[in-house]
């Protein structure tokens, strides 16, 4: 069956990709984000170059002590001490741990293990007591004591991410079952590593009667990414670009590692004034002395004037105040950190659509006109040249919605009476509507950038095309696969908690910790799990909430030893002076695991997208989708709207559109409906120009009825009983009587149609 444009005007779009001569896009959005990522290079290198090596090894690795370049900053601030002269309540300690000239006669920094750190040199960064982290130290430390921890865990990410997309492409059914039996495992193997906990067996059980129940849903997830995955193996030329964009995210995520390790290095020695705390003393509240810190441990006690009831807080009397030369961390550090995460945030996202981008125009090339499709070096220049811009527009918006849902998000202490039961309800409320509006932000914001791909128009053009188009075949304007999307995520969440746990193993085995599961306690360490769950499934939050949860824990806990019942210093696995270490860097090691994981999956989530979007424009055009596999797919989903174009008969199906005659232009293009490959034209001609004309039914004018000898009606051909004349016999019919009725004048007529003269009537 033939279909062309209809004749009606709607604002929809050619089915066809125009790929060549694009002109640039969203040029000030596309400078503005030049000109950010020079200056996050430059806060980075600028890390770099004032980053210093803080302490020295023995050959066992232990820190025996401050370096000299560490020493050579703190003459200053030595010579300022040894200058000043105590009082009543202030004293200054010119013997301190930096001070080796004025408190040792070696010139050297003594041994800074904690049996050295007496009482008096409160605020040093003491080592713990094994000897190899620092007494003040955090995640971040880790990293920079130990780089090849993130380099050796991102590495191995990036290969398994490739191999999984590459299996993926050619057996996507076999992959999702998999993967699937891949959890049920690892939750398993979990189970039995954690001294055969009930909770992971709990947990396995569960999962599997997930499966059994959702099975349907399973397997229409694993069709819709099978078909996807038919357009990944179709065109193979497409993934090379992708790498290609992907070798510039991992060169970026690197050299995001290597900035955050080196900002953690960046110290000055600088005197500071350390309150002398008397813990013998009574507690006094914050908010004035009406209030009371004695907490009524009764059951019907309301506690109504305690002081953390009445914005305060209680704190022990000080008895005066020492200074000390300490390593601080210069001012402008802290604010660089959050440019060099926040940005960070917007190139993920730029990468990620660059990456849809390149898959649009390729996908779509390929299913409207697969002989006029672009290679792939012309889509990337497309994407990240001529389209810098317009993909830097959306990646923005995307950041900026991930950034308020990262401030409208729950932190645990919304969980914390009496803020339960003021904001808690208020908070969750704002986190649902929050999450509502990411998710059709991002899918407007990424149909849009499907249409620029399409038409190389600017965003905002493209934004209003989009919609257009989208709302007349889906419900509220935009459609997702939530079953494929579900598949995709939770097996990039359980691969990412993967590689968590295997930093967490690795790290505490580096320092001699025992916090991973089956050491620790079961309550802490499935805390721990809770924990890396809900920050490693949105990786981007999660990277700002473990750096922002370790510098909390690292400024409470001083460091201390842990003693035993008995006042001893405990040692070994019973030491848990830095039980939140481990677990933070293998949770931030998780999230960068995410990012990756959700890259490459999102390569075929993206071609479902982009198969959306070429769904809506077929529809638009009126273009045959019977013989469309993906299309009967797609209307089984519930966003998909079950009628007829506009312009259609109410009654035509959703994919074998209306068969009414539409005009036909000198020269237009036509489709020749069956045989022909989805989305080609072929242009109509005369016959014996190359293509057959179909049978053509014909009826005569008949000025009036056929009558026999007798007056009689004569009965047709068609009719059961033959035509009698009037002797009776039968009427023999003449086979000449139809000659002026031949195709040869049709055939002229058609050929002064193509030629564009007006027919000659017959």
């Amino acid at each position: 069956m033939a279909s062309v444009q209809p004749s009606e005007t709607i604002d929809t779009l050619p089915a066809k990709v125009a790929w060549k001569n694009r002109k640039t896009t969203d040029i000030g959005c596309g400078l503005f984000y030049l000109a950010g990522i020079l200056i996050w290079f430059a806060v980075g290198f600028a890390f770099i170059g004032s980053a210093k090596p803080i302490y020295t090894k023995d050959e066992d690795g232990i820190m025996t002590g401050f370096t000299d370049e560490i020493l050579e900053d703190a003459k200053d601030c030595c010579a300022f001490l040894a200058a000043q002269t105590d009082t009543s309540m202030m004293t200054y300690n010119e013997d301190g741990a930096l001070c080796p000239d004025h408190g040792h006669d070696d010139g050297r920094v003594r041994h800074l293990a904690n049996d050295e750190a007496a009482s008096d040199f409160v605020g040093h960064r003491f080592l713990t007591h094994s000897g190899n982290f620092p007494h003040d130290g955090g995640m971040l430390d880790v990293f920079a004591i130990h780089p090849h921890v993130a380099l050796v865990m991102v590495v191995a990410v990036i290969a398994i991410a490739i191999g999984w997309i590459i299996f993926l492409r050619s057996f996507a059914k076999t992959v999702v079952w998999t993967c699937e039996a891949v959890k049920v495992v690892a939750l398993g193997y979990l189970g039995f590593k954690s001294n055969n906990n009930g909770l992971f067996y709990a947990m396995a059980l569960g999962y599997c009667l997930y499966l059994i129940c959702f099975r349907k849903k399973l397997n229409f997830a694993a069709t819709i990414i099978a078909h996807s995955a038919k357009g990944l193996k179709e065109n193979p030329r497409m993934l090379p670009g992708l790498l290609l964009i992907k070798a510039f995210y991992v060169v970026q995520a690197l050299a995001f590692i290597q900035f955050f390790s080196k900002s953690m290095e960046i110290k000055t020695v600088e005197p500071t004034e350390i309150p002398i705390i008397d813990y013998f003393s009574t507690q006094y509240c914050t908010a004035g002395d009406s209030y009371t810190c004695d907490w009524d441990m009764a059951w019907d006690a309301t506690n109504a004037n305690h002081c953390s009831n009445n914005g305060g807080y209680c704190e022990y009397n000080t008895v005066g105040t020492t200074v000390e030369c300490t390593l601080i961390e210069p001012s402008w550090v802290g604010s660089a950190r959050w440019y060099i995460m926040f940005f960070w945030l917007w190139c993920t996202m730029w990468y990620s659509t660059a990456r849809l981008s390149i898959i649009a125009q390729i996908i779509g090339s390929w299913h409207f006109h697969p002989q006029d499709s672009p290679g792939v070096m012309t889509a990337v220049k497309n994407s990240i040249v001529t389209g810098f811009g317009t993909v830097s527009f959306g990646s923005l918006i995307c950041a900026i919605v991930e950034q308020f849902h990262r401030w409208a998000r729950l932190k645990w202490y919304h969980f914390v009476p009496p803020l339960i039961f003021m904001i808690g309800p208020l908070k969750i409320a704002l986190c649902i509507l929050m999450l509502c509006f990411k998710t059709c932000i991002k899918m407007l914001t990424k149909f849009s950038i499907i249409i620029h791909a399409f038409t190389g128009l600017p965003f905002v053009g493209s934004a209003k095309k989009c919609f257009q188009i989208m709302k007349r075949h889906f419900v509220g304007g935009f459609i997702v696969e939530t079953s494929s999307v579900a598949i995709m995520k939770i097996f990039s969440l359980v691969m990412s908690l993967a590689f968590a746990f295997s930093t967490w193993a690795w790290v505490d085995d580096l320092f001699g910790w025992c916090t991973i599961p089956g050491s620790a306690g079961d309550i802490l360490w499935i805390l721990w799990t809770i924990l890396a769950v809900f920050n490693i499934f949105y990786p981007l939050i999660g990277l700002f909430c473990v750096t922002l949860l370790d510098r909390i824990l690292t400024s409470v806990w001083d460091g201390d030893p842990t003693t035993d019942e008995n006042g001893n210093i405990e040692v070994g696995c019973d030491d848990k002076t830095k039980f939140w270490v481990a677990p933070m860097c293998g949770m931030f090691v998780g999230c960068i695991a995410k990012l990756f994981f959700d890259y490459m999956g999102g390569i075929i989530l993206d071609t479902i997208d982009v198969m959306f979007v070429c769904f809506a424009i077929d529809k638009d055009n009126n273009v045959d989708l019977s013989k469309s596999d993906f299309s009967a797919i797609i209307v089984e989903l519930p966003g998909v709207m079950k009628v007829a174009n506009s312009d259609q008969d109410a009654k035509a199906s959703l994919l074998v559109q209306s068969a009414a005659p539409v005009p036909v232009a000198p020269g237009q293009f036509v489709n020749t409906g069956a045989g022909q490959p989805q989305g080609m034209v072929q242009q109509f001609v005369a016959p014996g120009a190359g293509m057959q004309m179909q049978p053509m039914q014909m009826q005569m004018p008949m000025p009036m009825p056929m009558v026999d000898a007798n007056g009689q009606p004569m009965q047709m051909p068609m009719m059961p009983m033959p035509m009698v004349d009037a002797n009776g016999q039968p009427m023999q019919m003449q086979p000449m009587q139809m000659q002026p009725m031949q195709m040869q004048p049709m055939q002229m007529q058609q050929q002064q149609m193509v030629s564009g003269q007006a027919p000659t009537p017959l």
